[in-house]
């Protein structure tokens, strides 16, 4: 059941079969563990290796990528955090990112502890939306300074791709203002499984608890900021406590996916409301299937066991659609870092 719920993102192209891109790499992939204020989290980075490649099995998961390969030397590669979204975990998002050591990319793939499989849940979804930034922050700085990969990092171009929850860890350090009274109004008005999961009011936070107050803690928040962020990419992101306003501060370029079954997370508030707020208009992609498109194909160990996340719909083919996405990623990121 862990692995299971490793895909599941409950905060949380086009179609057409694509030939994987040719890798100019072969992947590499190291672990860290990071020291966080509130808990020491892992870290999966995969990054450009000269040396053959080994696939190795993390569970049900096959990862292709050499674990602790040396990094290929006197280059300096763009860096790409990828956050991952509720419930889920580096390795829901292990194929983009092999495809971008592949193409001459870092991609650091942080786990979001206390929203995320194996850990316990945060107390608070409160907690989560502090913490979720913090961690993504903190898990680059600690990839730029580790001996390792210093030497291949380029600090100068960094981007970022977040899905589901993870779209609004990334809009947040791309300088987005939450106004989360915005979002719980919302949820009072609005039957939106995706945005407004229902909890017991003793955890009031937007998003969860329609019309509640707003905690403490979360008021008095002052979210972070990195201007290392130079592009962003956002799969179906959580974007409901985001208004035109708070998206005012959002200036770098960014290509949005949405898929167009928005059954799950409804569009209007989520997707749409990002492509129509954001001060430059983002590059907008909308692809077949619906919110679990985004996650990696899962394994057939477990797909039978995880219907909602693993099942498509007929004519929905989960594997061409990566391969478009990944190409899309690769051009924009090429392009903007």
């Amino acid at each position: 059941m862990r692995w299971i719920a490793a895909l599941v993102m409950t905060i949380v192209g086009a179609g057409g079969a694509l030939a994987a891109p040719s890798p100019s790499f072969n992947a590499g992939l190291i672990r860290l563990t990071v020291k966080d204020e509130a808990a020491s989290f892992d870290t999966v980075v995969f990054y450009p290796t000269n040396a053959p490649e080994v696939p190795w099995q993390a569970g049900p998961f096959t990862i292709r990528a050499t674990r602790n390969a040396p990094p290929v030397p006197d280059h300096r590669f763009p860096v790409v955090l990828i956050s991952h979204g509720k419930g889920g975990g580096p390795f829901s998002h292990r194929e983009l990112a092999t495809a971008l050591a592949h193409a001459g990319f870092i991609a650091i793939l942080p786990t979001h502890v206390g929203d995320a499989s194996g850990h316990p849940p945060a107390p608070t979804q409160a907690r989560i939306l502090i913490d979720r930034p913090r961690q993504a922050e903190a898990a680059l700085d600690a990839v730029l300074a580790d001996p390792r990969l210093s030497a291949s990092a380029d600090a100068g171009r960094i981007g970022m791709v977040g899905y589901s929850a993870g779209g609004y860890t990334a809009l947040i350090l791309a300088g987005a203002k939450p106004d989360f009274a915005y979002a719980s109004a919302y949820c009072g008005e609005h039957d939106d499984p995706g945005s407004c999961p229902r909890r017991k009011p003793a955890d009031a936070t937007p998003g969860v608890q329609a019309g509640a107050a707003i905690p403490p803690e979360l008021a008095a928040w002052r979210p972070p900021v990195d201007h290392r962020l130079k592009a962003l990419v956002l799969m179906d992101p959580l974007a409901m406590m985001f208004d035109a306003p708070g998206l005012s501060a959002v200036r770098v370029p960014t290509l949005l996916f949405r898929p167009r079954d928005d059954s799950y997370l409804a569009s209007a508030r989520n997707s749409l409301a990002i492509a129509s707020g954001l001060p430059a208009v983002p590059a907008v992609h909308v692809v077949p299937g619906n919110h679990f498109v985004f996650v990696d194909p899962c394994p057939a160990a477990i797909a039978a066991e995880a219907p909602m996340i693993c099942q498509d719909a007929p004519g929905v083919d989960r594997a061409a659609i990566h391969r478009q996405i990944e190409q899309d990623i690769l051009d924009f990121l090429r392009a903007k870092l």
